[in-house]
């Protein structure tokens, strides 16, 4: 849509009042609906949004430390320090045969999270759910 000057909307809607196009009413309206909306400015924080980046602490290790460094900290805390508990659990797989079958539960309370993730829920997953690391 290239760049959004809400100044630039408003003179456009202005000239289509001073043609007789739209009412004072509209006008009013759509100039209001546009001085509410909030466009992008230079000075927004870069990143993920909360949602992106709780999805993506879901995805590995690598996606663990992306989130931490680019993501929305603050907004995706629940799903990171989800996801750093079940990564974290993840490791007691490797025990034979016991951690096999530990391993098998970690990954539906994985797919549990990302769904929740998915979703913009804060949905603790069984068993490990209750367990903050990051505070």
């Amino acid at each position: 849509m290239g760049s959004f000057s809400v100044a630039d909307e408003i003179k456009k809607y202005k000239d289509l009042l001073d043609q007789g196009v739209i009412t004072e009413e509209e006008f009013e309206q759509k100039k209001s609906e546009l001085l509410k909306a909030e466009p992008v400015s230079a000075s927004s924080t870069p990143g993920m949004s909360a949602q992106t980046t709780g999805i993506v602490a879901y995805l590995t290790w690598i996606g663990f430390i992306i989130a931490i460094l680019v993501g929305d900290r603050d907004g995706a805390k629940f799903h990171i320090n989800q996801a750093l508990v079940i990564n974290l659990f993840f490791f007691l797989g490797w025990i034979p045969v016991l951690g096999w079958i530990w391993a098998l539960i970690m990954v539906v309370l994985w797919f549990i999270a990302f769904i929740g993730a998915c979703a913009g829920e804060e949905r603790p997953v069984p068993i490990l759910g209750g367990i903050k690391i990051l505070s």
